[in-house]
């Protein structure tokens, strides 16, 4: 990924350069800004002027650690294992950005296409309290598609050597995005403010998580909506609950949604 990324920010630089070449006076406009906004967190970015309606951004983002919480979760007595409690957090995948900004009439309405670029495992989550030792043999029983006959598709999920427990949401990790916006990320004074407004095409979002395998082997496996919903109850030591399929519907479709929404604010000074 880092070197895609460099191969892009490569491309957005040489963009304006062999464009400005172009130019009868050779002018040449580049500016720095730094980004606030949803699904992407805060960011900084380099935009480059190559033409008076036509611009190209390049930057990274990232959503900081300290902004998500810690969510405390009480444990059952699993077999010979005692109750206990841990607290679980997460983290977003930081994401690079190639954008190309079009203002069709010139002046501060624009529209914008481009791709953002992160992670396959789009967020994380893991307990930040290590599970005693007796939990490490204990876990949650699991079968992929749901066939329990089959050996080969039983897991367990449990802490491993550390007691540490994972999952992930996976999604695609160069996603395209196309999108509106007001305002210049090449500013016509000094300091400009400019605001997207768009959609990100992640293809889906699909829950895994740690398990180990009949022969005790870890790896990362992906769970239906249903397996999602039957573990986190399990964790919470709801066995026998089964309200758990009237929501089946709504993570299915919330999981199947195939882009995320994208709003953001820049501010951008011009650097010559």
């Amino acid at each position: 990924m880092k070197r895609l990324l460099i191969l892009l920010s490569a491309f957005a630089l040489l963009i304006p350069v062999s464009v400005s070449a172009q130019d009868s006076d050779g002018s040449f406009s580049m500016a720095a800004g730094v980004s606030a906004g949803v699904v992407d967190g805060f960011g900084a970015s380099l935009a480059f002027g190559v033409t008076d309606r036509l611009n190209v951004r390049t930057g990274f983002s990232v959503i900081p650690s300290f902004l998500i919480p810690e969510i405390a979760v009480d444990l059952p007595k699993w077999n010979s294992n005692p109750a206990t409690s841990t607290e679980f957090t997460g983290s977003f995948s930081p994401t690079g950005n190639l954008l190309v900004d079009y203002h069709p009439g010139g002046g501060a309405f624009r529209v914008t296409a481009g791709v953002f670029i992160g992670s396959s495992d789009f967020a994380k989550a893991y307990n930040t309290k290590a599970l005693p030792d007796s939990y490490h043999n204990a876990g949650i029983t699991y079968y992929l598609d749901g066939n329990t006959e089959d050996v080969t598709k039983f897991y367990r999920i449990q802490s491993d050597e550390n007691g540490i427990m994972r999952g992930s949401l996976k999604t695609l990790p160069v996603r395209p995005f196309i999108g509106i916006g007001f305002g210049s990320a090449i500013p016509s004074g000094r300091v400009g403010a400019a605001v997207d407004l768009g959609l990100e095409y992640i293809g889906g979002l699909k829950a895994c998580t740690d398990a180990r395998n009949i022969k005790g082997d870890l790896e990362n496996i992906t769970m239906t909506s249903k397996e999602l919903l039957e573990t986190i109850y399990g964790i919470r030591g709801y066995r026998t609950e089964k309200s758990y399929d009237k929501y089946v519907d709504y993570v299915d479709k919330l999981a199947a949604l195939p882009v995320l929404p994208v709003l953001r604010a820049s501010v951008f000074v011009k650097l010559f």
